[in-house]
This record gives structure tokens, C-alpha cells and sequence, in this order.
């Protein structure tokens, strides 16, 4: 599909084999395992394998190594075990629901209480625990996240944080967006081991990117413990799905690794005619062919057919006041005939490292991204005049939409002292290249009663259409970044600094934007400063400020290329972690504030104009971890004043449209390990969505919502010796079936339906595996 860019890439592809050709060739003599990174001195992985007699010549390295780890020892707040090495890394599993390591913040695997910057980290066992079954899900427990919806059965996701629109990276790596199109791949969260929601600017260390922060999916990888995992799941709306988790060592001396995951559902969902059918394998394979030197292959596929699509509700008929009430969740409003979704989407990539000596070690990380939409759908467009209670107007929508990415970041780091002075030093050079085109057709057709829909309505074809959208979009950024975590003491000084080059470029051929070429080149320098100071106690207060740059693909109704947006914030927060506790609460204040960020033209919905200013002001707290050993919680509580300063539309002093201003949440599940109960586990939760607004000049306001959930489990190992592995639970969502309004996206018409209760059956074996079962 894109392989004019062949040439292109051959040349990267070649320069990236020499590096590893260099790196792994002076591995020959190397003896010592890569340890994890963090702030404090390297310390050593507890697992080893057996070494030719050739790679035995640096005896003194484990005797200095063995050193640096008594004096971390000494100092480093405790973690918790977890995984196969039985210490916790920054891209590996977490046992409950506290992760003590990141490597998201700093791209150093640094422990998060030292970390000078929020981050909210989701860690498997919770999304497993609260039956999330995609990314929206598994972050309805996070402070800070606004969940923007398109309707309960979206089949995208998409999130706000501290108000600002969030990038998605995968392993490190961002991932194709293009808001112009619907080509934007869905990762499967049964894939991942852990979400990190990185919060405030991060340009410092990725370049483009919002200043509210950042998602980082972090993959499956294969492990060094054999591990088999088979999951059978049904509920609500004739769902049914089977996935299963595999992997371990290839070979006996555990030099070659694998791990494969896949998922298989067929399901409808809570709205008529509409399917959540889902195709997923997710392969990978490690190669350590010296204790200084990895190779992991990381690559999934994935495949969405379904009939239907997901759709706006206008505002009258959903929460509004109506004398024939609001619709049920399961009303459709589209043409089941004809209405359908076809996702495609396939990633490979690789991430390699390789220590030269104890204080040197480089990372390369590259992924190539395709995904590829297709669909055709009913949009709602309000209310029709001839009978404004009942009568929806209606356009047809055709989309046919490719995109791409290929993403590559090289970091070398060095760790050494000067004088009372500890060094941790990254320098990288990062390159991201998206190219995307789409081709959107729409017409009018006829409306529909809400209340009483009648389908069958004659829509056009797609080859009758003039398309409204029919665009080439490139865009390509090269970074060069530096950053010095500094410790004396107890206290950490984190710098970092970037230069950026991007370039956007698109050509349109139809009406929107006004048919031409556009193009813009643009520079920055962006950073990031932080300190922070751990008490004995494991109280670190900590205070930072950084600033963000993102390039702007798209024109305005003169056609005149958007400028980049640029941002700061300074924030200020406290983490503490009791010694010897395995739960973390961590506070922050922050002020953000953004300058030419896009918002929908009040001219023409269909265009965009860039506001001057924008300021969001806050407060975070959160909790998580085990209060005992049985008793395990995720809460957390956000307060934002999210305003419009300044604008060229007309909405300063208005608020960020669908950005709730206070939201809470707590989750709480207890656990029996002994007495007559032993083996069963008990979780609920209760979920608070203050009052959003659902357009720029804040008039349409969408009702706060509560909504409660709840889990049971049971652990079969407890009854029977032999029947060791076998694990059932049963989650409830939306407890008691409140209807609520999510959110309206760009106003009254376009509003999406909350989630109806939902009822989920899990029966799971798994066996040769560490951690919880």
C-alpha cells in the first residue's frame, strides 16, 4: 500500500541493521546481564543463565555491580516483586495494583516515586479485576482522564487529559492520529501489561505533544518463566470471546524466548444491530544471545468486521426535556441494511539493547504501523423541524481511509559520577514519519422517528457521491534530546531539552479543505526541569515545569496551513510510599496553558480556527496499592478550571468543552487467602462524572452522572489441590442500569449514550506461571 516509500525506508532499515551489526558484534566479550535502570546504581537481575567460558573475562564487574546494589539497597524505596526476573522493570508485569518503576516519564527505568512529574500507571491485574475490556475501560478509575464518547459501542478511543487532547504511543513509540480520519488504530487491552497516563508536557522527551500529557501502551513480552493462559468469557449482549496468553523460554538455556497472545469475540452490543466482533494475535520473540545483549520482536495484528456503526444521539431525545421521555440504550437510529465497520491493522517492530561496560548501554526501538478503515454509516444531524420531539434528520457517510507510521528511537545512555554528583545521561535521536489519505462522502436522507424507527430508507451508493473529503497527509518529525538525572543525596534534579524538526504536508482534491497543496516546516526547542527530595519516611515532594510543541496538520476556511501549538506548565506534587507498604498517594497542583490549540469554527462546524490562549488550573490526588495483603484500591479524585483565555472565535472565559471539572472514583477489592472463605475475592467500585459542557460557548451542559460496579471471583485452587489454575469471576458495570448522556462531541446533535449495565462471565486456567492467578 505505501511502497513508493520503499527506497525510503531501505536506507533507515540499513542504517539501523549496521548499528546492531556494531553493538552485537562488541557483545562478544560482554558478561554481565543488562540490569534495570533506575536513578540509584545499576542493580542486577536475579535471573542468570549458564555463559560460554569466553564471555566469564570480567569477574570483577558482578563485584563492583554486587556493591552499587548494597548501597540502592540502603537508600531505594522497597518494590514489590513481580514477573518471571523477580524484580519489577519499567516495561514488565506488575504483581496488584501498584507499579513502583517507569520508564515512561524519563525513558529510564526509574522508580516512580522519584519521578518528578504524575503518572498514573494501570497495571494488568487491575484491568483484569475490573473486567475492562478496552483502553476507555481500564482508565475509568484514573484522575485526570475525560473520556470522550462516541457512544457506548465506540470503536475508537479517545481521551483528554487535564483538558488537552492525549497522544497514544505504544512501547514507547507514538502511533498514527490523524483527527481527519477514522484510519486510527484500536490496541487490544488484553495485549498490554500495563497503561501509563503520563501527565503535563512531555515534548522534552517525545517532541510532538499536547500538554495535558500522554498514553503509553506497554506490550506483552515474552518472559523467562514458562506461562500458559486460556480465558473464556460471556455476557450481555450474546457475548462471547475466547483469548489465550503462551510463552516462555525456547530453548533450555532460555537464550531464545517467545510469548504469543490472541483474542477471538463475536458479540453484539447494547445497541440494535450492531456488532463488537473482534480478530487479534499478538506475537513476539526475544533473542539474548549474550548476558549484555537483547532482541525482542514485537508485532500484533488485528482485524474488526461488524455490521453497524457507532452513533451519535441528539440531545433532545437523550436527556433533554421530551414529552415521549429518552430513547432506550438500545435504540439504533442508522440502517442495518447497510451500515458497517471494517478495521484492519498491523504492527512489527523491534526493541534492542546492548550494554557496552557497567556505565554505558544503548536502546533502539522501531515499529512500523498500518491501519486501514472502511465504513459506511448514518450520522445524526439534530432534530428534524416538521417534528422537532420525535424526528431525527440523518446523513449517509461513506469513509475509506489508509494511514501509517514507522517511528524510531535511539537512546544512549551513560551513568557515572562526578565528585558527591550521580549521572544518569540519555541522549537520544528519534525520527516519526505519518502519511495517511482519505476519501469521506456524505448525503442527506430521510429522518427517522426516534421512537418509533422504521427502517429501510433508500441511501446512495458511494461511487454516486462527490467526496467532500479527498486528501494526501504527510507528516514527518526528527528529534535530538538530551536529559541528566542528577542525585546528591536524597535529592534528584532531572533535566531535559529538545530540538524539533517537522514538516506537514497535505493536498486536497476536494472541497474541504479548498482544493490545493499545503506545507509548512517548523522548529522548536522544548524541555523540562524537575527536582525532587526523598525523605526516610518515603515521602517525595517533588515540583517541575516543562513545555510541549505540536505541528498542526489541516487549514482553516481561508486555507491558510495551521501554525504549531505551543505550551508550558508548572507543577507541583508530593508522592508518598510508606517503608515496608505496598500502596502509594500521590497529590499535585499544576497551572498549563496553551496557545493557538484548535477548536471547531463557529463559522462552519466542518472547519477549524486556533484560539490564542487556553489555561487549565488543578488538582489531582491518588491512591493505589494494598492497604493489607487482602484489601487492594485504585482511587482518585481531579478538580480542573479549564478555560478559554483568549480567542478569535469569541470564547474567552468560556470552559474546554467536554472536560469534567471534578471527577472521582474508588475500587476496592478484598481478597480471602485463608480461613473458610479462602479463595474468594469481592470488588466494587463507585465512579462520580461531574457537569461537562458540550459546546464552546458553554450553553449545552451535560448532567454529572454516579455509576457503581462490582466484581466476585474465585480462586478453585482453594478448594481442590488439583484443580490449581482454575479461576472464575463475574463483573458488573453500571450496576444499577442509570441512563446518562457521556458526552456530546461538538454539540446538541452529536451526543453519545453512557454504557447500559453489563453483565461479564470469565472462567480462566492458567498454569507455570508466577504472580496471582
Amino acid at each position: 500500500m505505501f511502497c513508493h516509500r520503499g527506497v525510503k525506508w531501505g536506507y533507515i532499515a540499513g542504517a539501523s541493521l549496521l548499528v546492531l551489526a556494531m553493538t552485537a558484534g562488541s557483545g562478544a566479550h560482554a558478561q554481565t546481564q543488562l540490569p534495570p535502570v533506575s536513578v540509584d546504581p545499576p542493580k542486577e537481575q536475579t535471573v542468570q543463565r549458564a555463559q560460554p567460558a569466553r564471555r566469564a573475562t570480567r569477574a570483577t564487574t558482578g563485584a563492583r555491580r554486587a556493591a552499587a546494589r548494597r548501597d540502592q539497597s540502603q537508600e531505594a524505596a522497597p518494590s514489590r516483586t513481580s514477573g518471571a526476573a523477580g524484580i519489577e522493570r519499567a516495561n514488565g508485569p506488575v504483581v496488584g495494583y501498584l507499579a513502583n518503576q517507569s520508564a515512561t516519564a524519563t525513558k529510564t527505568d526509574t522508580p516512580v516515586l522519584t519521578t518528578p512529574q504524575s503518572i498514573s500507571i494501570v497495571p494488568k491485574d487491575q484491568i483484569v479485576d475490573q473486567g475492562a475490556q478496552n483502553i476507555t475501560e481500564a482508565l475509568r478509575y484514573t484522575p485526570g482522564v475525560t473520556i470522550q464518547s462516541f457512544g457506548a459501542n465506540a470503536f475508537f478511543d479517545a481521551f483528554k487529559l487535564r483538558g488537552f487532547d492525549a497522544p497514544r504511543y505504544l512501547d514507547g513509540l507514538r502511533l498514527p492520529a490523524d483527527n481527519t480520519t477514522f484510519a486510527i488504530p484500536r490496541i487490544e487491552t488484553y495485549g498490554l501489561e500495563r497503561i501509563e497516563v503520563l501527565k503535563g508536557p512531555s515534548s522534552g522527551l517525545y517532541g510532538q505533544s499536547d500538554p495535558g500529557g500522554l498514553l503509553n501502551l506497554v506490550s506483552k513480552r515474552p518472559t523467562a518463566t514458562p506461562q500458559y493462559e486460556f480465558v473464556g468469557s460471556f455476557g450481555s449482549f450474546e457475548r462471547f470471546q475466547g483469548a489465550f496468553d503462551i510463552g516462555g523460554p525456547i530453548d533450555p538455556r532460555g537464550e531464545f524466548l517467545y510469548r504469543i497472545v490472541g483474542l477471538g469475540r463475536d458479540s453484539n452490543s447494547q445497541t440494535d444491530f450492531v456488532e463488537d466482533n473482534k480478530l487479534f494475535i499478538a506475537p513476539s520473540f526475544t533473542w539474548r544471545p549474550t548476558i549484555d545483549t537483547t532482541f525482542t520482536i514485537l508485532s500484533h495484528y488485528q482485524k474488526v468486521d461488524n455490521k453497524g456503526y457507532q452513533q451519535y444521539v441528539p440531545g433532545q431525545v437523550s436527556f433533554l426535556p421530551n414529552p415521549n421521555g429518552h430513547i432506550p440504550y438500545s435504540r439504533y437510529l442508522g440502517e442495518p441494511a447497510t451500515d458497517g465497520y471494517h478495521l484492519e491493522q498491523f504492527a512489527v517492530g523491534y526493541a534492542f539493547e546492548h550494554r557496552f561496560s557497567n556505565n554505558l548501554q544503548f536502546r533502539q526501538n522501531l515499529r512500523y504501523t498500518e491501519v486501514s478503515n472502511d465504513l459506511a454509516s448514518v450520522r445524526t444531524e439534530g432534530m428534524d423541524p416538521v417534528n422537532p420531539n420525535r424526528l431525527v434528520t440523518r446523513t449517509y457517510n461513506y469513509v475509506k481511509a489508509n494511514a501509517a507510521n514507522i517511528a524510531l528511537d535511539n537512546q544512549l545512555q551513560a551513568d557515572f559520577a562526578t565528585g558527591p554528583l550521580t549521572h544518569k545521561v540519555l541522549f537520544g535521536v528519534d525520527y516519526f514519519d505519518l502519511w495517511a489519505n482519505t476519501d469521506y462522502r456524505s448525503a442527506g436522507i430521510a429522518s427517522i422517528d426516534a421512537y418509533a424507527p422504521v427502517y429501510g430508507t433508500p441511501v446512495p451508493s458511494f461511487a454516486s457521491l462527490p467526496p467532500f473529503i479527498l486528501r494526501d497527509d504527510k507528516l514527518s518529525q526528527a528529534g535530538v534530546y538530551l536529559q541528566d538525572q542528577v542525585k546528591l543525596d536524597r535529592w534528584t534534579l532531572t533535566l531535559s531539552g529538545r530540538q524539533d524538526w517537522a514538516s506537514s504536508d497535505f493536498t486536497s482534491k476536494a472541497f474541504y479543505p479548498p482544493a490545493g497543496t499545503y506545507n509548512r516546516n517548523d522548529s522548536a526547542q522544548t524541555g523540562r526541569v524537575g527536582l525532587n527530595y526523598l525523605f526516610d519516611v518515603g515521602l517525595s515532594p517533588y515540583v517541575s515545569y516543562a513545555t510541549s510543541f505540536t505541528p498542526n496538520l489541516g487549514a482553516d476556511l481561508s486555507g491558510q496551513s495551521f501554525k504549531p501549538t505551543t505550551g508550558e506548565g508548572a507543577e507541583i506534587g508530593v508522592k508518598f510510599k510508606p517503608n515496608g507498604a505496598n500502596f502509594m498517594v500521590t497529590a499535585a497542583l499544576f497551572d498549563i496553558r496553551q496557545e493557538d490549540i484548535l477548536t471547531t469554527s463557529p463559522i462552519n462546524p466542518f472547519f477549524q480556527v486556533q484560539t490564542d490562549a487556553v489555561r487549565v488550573k488543578g488538582l489531582e490526588l491518588e491512591v493505589r496499592g494494598n492497604l493489607t495483603r487482602e484489601f487492594e484500591i485504585v482511587g482518585g479524585y481531579s478538580h480542573l478550571d479549564p478555560r478559554i483565555t483568549t480567542s478569535i472565535a469569541g470564547y474567552a472565559g468560556k470552559y474546554l468543552k467536554n472536560t469534567a471539572q471534578d471527577q472521582a472514583s474508588l475500587w476496592g477489592k478484598y481478597t480471602w487467602y485463608a480461613g473458610p472463605l479462602a479463595g474468594l475475592g469481592l470488588g466494587a467500585g463507585v465512579r462520580y462524572v461531574g457537569e461537562t459542557y458540550g459546546d464552546d460557548f458553554n450553553t449545552l451542559v451535560i448532567p454529572s452522572y454516579t455509576l457503581l460496579d462490582a466484581a466476585i471471583s474465585y480462586d478453585f485452587g482453594y478448594m481442590r489441590p488439583d484443580w490449581k489454575g482454575w479461576k472464575a469471576q463475574v463483573n458488573v458495570t453500571n450496576l444499577t442500569d442509570k441512563f446518562y448522556v457521556a458526552s456530546c462531541l461538538t454539540g446538541l446533535p452529536y451526543c453519545g449514550l453512557g454504557n447500559a449495565r453489563t453483565v461479564l462471565g470469565t472462567l480462566k486456567y492458567s498454569w507455570n506461571q508466577e504472580g496471582r492467578r
